[in-house]
């Protein structure tokens, strides 16, 4: 059942066993961190720990929603999820490029990746939701 916002779209696929997250445009801190509760909410409901961000509809962020992400939120999704590590596929555009354009925090977050892996999650980036969901297939 999906559970949508008007920041955010978030869908359980029983049939692929993935929690698809699409936000709908730039956000605040505050609708962020709203978000990605309601997203984990989902996930727990389910117990899923393959996740597709599309983050494709957003180009803006922070350095108070990367630390939030990094220190807050995303060492909280393991433990919450039965000590399952959790993947974390981001999707962004296809003319996205590291370094050249303003990044969402969960992208500036899987160009840091060995950080993540010591925390129970990982964070792939992609330009392709095909690959993406097939990143998050082999990783369950």
């Amino acid at each position: 059942m999906p559970a949508d916002t008007p920041t955010i779209s978030i869908t359980y696929r029983s049939d692929l066993n993935l929690l698809i997250a699409r936000w709908l445009r730039d956000v605040s801190q505050s609708e962020l961190q709203q978000g990605y509760t309601q997203v984990l909410q989902v996930a727990i409901e389910h117990q899923v720990s393959g996740w597709l961000v599309d983050s494709r509809r957003r180009s803006q962020s922070s350095a108070e929603m990367v630390e939030w992400l990094a220190q807050e939120y995303l060492p909280e999704l393991s433990p919450a999820l039965n000590d399952r590590p959790v993947y974390l596929a981001c999707l962004v555009a296809a003319t996205w490029q590291p370094g050249t354009a303003p990044a969402t925090p969960l992208a500036v977050l899987a160009q840091s990746s060995a950080l993540a892996a010591q925390k129970g999650y990982k964070v792939q980036l992609f330009s392709d939701e095909g690959a993406a969901t097939n990143w998050l297939q082999e990783g369950k």
